[in-house]
């Protein structure tokens, strides 16, 4: 069929978000339309148009996402892909994401980077599930600390005002030094602290904490909302962890132990933790963190293979070429010889022998670290060209602390 793809207006950003509201399942006003508008890069978006009708969306966001080794790229985040369902299978949506990554390339951004709604659409384009996040949820009257965190200090249940102030420097601070985490966009906040009712999940306006430390400087942020619910008498309240940042773990944990120890609280649940959250650890029953659900939270794209692997830091001084087959971006598709280390990389392509052999997707999940080599070698994605050569990839790719995407897109 003949359809045409390009970016859409600000006048046309009315129509794009209702073919959204389609895709996705919800019914957008002004308010919603306007806010979705302010974090919106309008030349980034690509939409399919057969007609005068547009039939599928997609657009990207302008990221700076942290590495192994705490470097930084820029990388796009994929976001907004729907196709109306009178139009799918027409190869509307590999136009859109051919074009798009010719588009990431343009623009030298080595990585391409989503959250899938549906997981198996995305491989087809050469994205890699790389990184994983946890929901659990503590249980109160069992949430005895055999190692309490003492960050010294107050913590201070405050107005949005104070949040305002602060969360954006705390967040950023541990972003910079978490692979998988992408800056926030002062839009991104302006659009989170609005707290709109239909975010909520049924559950009340989020409620804000913040820790100072002995001398009064704001060194965490904790926002959460509260679920309540009463059944003979007893509250079984739950506390919904929404964010909580600080500048080490110690005060993060002792914002999250503050929930646990609320009067009337029955449980504390978080959604898209890590899934190796340390707070665990803490705990006198570990077993008590009982973890709810684990997903797939990032996909990562190789755009740019020499520049993405020579940007990041790893965890042993090593040399490994691996081959890379890319049937969507044929030339991408080649080898690569990587040598590095802790305190750097380079990345050259080559035509010597092989250590190990991949598709292009599993490039993408190892890439953060967060999926071990020999994973997909033992279910047969990765080739062992060289024997031990997947071993010394684990050791070579690692990464501590592990990926965590703290900002859904």
């Amino acid at each position: 069929m003949s359809f045409e793809l390009r970016p859409v207006t600000e006048d046309e950003f009315p129509t794009l978000v209702t073919a959204m509201g389609d895709g996705f399942g919800f019914h957008a006003d002004e308010d919603t339309n306007a806010d979705i508008l302010s974090r919106t890069e309008l030349d980034r978006t690509l939409c399919a148009f057969d007609g005068d009708e547009l039939v599928a969306t997609a657009g990207a966001y302008t990221f700076d996402v942290t590495l192994p080794g705490a470097t930084t790229l820029p990388a796009a985040g994929v976001t907004i892909v729907t196709v109306k369902a009178t139009h799918r299978r027409r190869g509307i949506l590999t136009a859109i994401m051919a074009q798009q990554l010719d588009d990431v390339a343009d623009r030298r951004e080595p990585l391409a980077m989503l959250t899938a709604s549906e997981s198996l659409i995305y491989p087809r384009f050469g994205y890699g599930m790389a990184v994983l996040g946890a929901n659990w949820q503590i249980e109160t009257d069992h949430a005895a600390l055999k190692y309490p965190p003492a960050p010294g200090g107050r913590i201070r249940l405050v107005d949005v005002a104070v949040v305002t102030e602060h969360a954006p420097r705390l967040h950023d601070a541990t972003r910079r030094r978490t692979p998988g985490a992408v800056n926030r966009s002062d839009a991104w906040w302006a659009s989170w602290f609005k707290d709109p009712p239909h975010m909520r999940d049924g559950a009340s306006k989020r409620w804000y904490l913040v820790h100072e430390d002995d001398a009064g400087e704001v060194d965490g942020f904790c926002a959460y909302r509260r679920k309540s619910k009463y059944e003979h008498g007893f509250s079984r309240d739950v506390a919904v962890l929404d964010q909580v940042f600080g500048v080490t773990d110690v005060v993060e944990h002792a914002l999250i132990h503050y929930l646990l120890e609320k009067d009337l609280i029955h449980a504390v649940e978080a959604h898209g933790r890590p899934v190796e959250d340390p707070f665990r650890w803490r705990l006198a029953d570990v077993r008590r963190m009982q973890t709810t659900d684990v997903m797939d939270n990032l996909w990562v794209r190789i755009v740019d293979p020499c520049v993405a692997l020579a940007a990041r830091r790893y965890g042993t001084a090593d040399a490994l070429v691996v081959e890379v087959e890319d049937p969507f971006r044929p030339a991408t598709s080649g080898r690569y010889r990587i040598d590095g280390g802790p305190d750097g990389a380079e990345c050259v392509a080559t035509d010597v022998h092989a250590d190990l052999q991949m598709d292009i997707t599993d490039l993408g999940s190892i890439y953060l670290g967060g999926v071990a080599p020999t994973s997909l070698a033992r279910a047969g994605r990765i080739v062992e060209r060289t024997p031990g050569a997947a071993a010394r990839a684990d050791a070579f790719f690692l990464s501590s602390p592990a990926p965590w995407m703290t900002t859904g897109f």
